[in-house]
């Protein structure tokens, strides 16, 4: 007679391991995957504010013959986007503001010439903070390279 603390049921210790380490294998494919495509979610989006912020400045520009007042303006945003203003009837706050998923800082540079160029810079602190500044200027020229403009 078999004593019952001795049952055949159940698995060993190396099946266990075995599923184990091919969960620890798909896991160390998927992660890295993952973040991957939340970067390039993340600055597709910041491309996508930056395009709207520079045609609420051409709208500007065609109604007023400007980009605004010359200066550096700087769109930290959040629930009330605080924003320096510079004269300007479009409302920059709330494009910076889109979809309060809140990645990057967005600044502006007007020039007197007249142009401007808009920059998204990564939130220090924020899940991208070491990733690329994403760029757009008046004349056309976006950039970097590697941000999939």
């Amino acid at each position: 007679m078999k004593p019952e603390w001795k049952s055949t049921k159940g698995f060993t210790m190396l099946e266990i391991s075995i599923v184990i380490a091919i969960i620890a294998v798909l896991a160390a494919i998927a992660i890295p995957t993952y973040i991957g495509m939340q970067k390039k979610a993340a600055r597709s989006e910041a491309r996508a504010k930056l395009e709207a912020i520079a045609l609420t400045l051409e709208g500007h520009m065609a109604e007023n013959n400007d980009y605004g007042l010359a200066g550096f303006y700087t769109y930290v945003c959040g629930p009330a986007c605080v924003g320096a203003s510079f004269g300007h009837s479009g409302p920059i706050g709330t494009l910076a503001n889109m979809g309060n998923n809140l990645i990057y800082d967005y600044q502006i540079t007007v020039t007197t010439a007249p142009s401007f160029g808009v920059s998204a810079i990564p939130r220090v602190g924020g899940r991208m903070e070491n990733d690329m500044t994403v760029w757009l200027q008046s004349n056309g020229l976006k950039g970097p390279a590697g941000a999939g403009w």
